[in-house]
């Protein structure tokens, strides 16, 4: 069975091309704006390889009805989509593989956003 190589549209693949080069320029050397937040930096590194990191970015970008949040620095917004948008790119690839991102969070999670106590 042939596996098709194009993975991720080619217009979308410039575009966040353009977008991380652009992001190395203006840094050039500075800190990623979401390391100021390093909790959260911890949590998505920890569950990336993870169904449950998928569902952490999304509870980070989108805010639901009803819910008040303040909201993130338009800098770490823009970094978060981008890792949202990475990380929907490495599920595609690992599923045109045949491999399966695994469903669980790691053992001693504590993400606990979005779930009821």
């Amino acid at each position: 069975m042939a596996v098709e190589n194009r993975v991720i549209n080619p217009a979308l693949a410039q575009q966040l091309y353009r977008k991380s080069e652009m992001l190395k320029r203006k840094r050039a050397g500075e800190p990623a704006a979401i390391e100021s937040f390093p909790r959260i930096v911890k949590t998505i590194t920890g569950l990336w390889r993870y169904s449950e990191g998928k569902n952490y970015l999304e509870e980070l970008i989108l805010v639901e009805g009803g819910k008040r949040r303040r909201g993130f620095p338009v800098e770490v917004q823009d970094e978060l989509m981008f890792l949202y948008q990475m990380l929907l790119d490495q599920h595609k690839i690992l599923s045109l593989r045949g491999q399966k991102i695994t469903a669980k969070a790691p053992p001693g999670t504590k993400f606990t956003m979005g779930k009821k106590a």
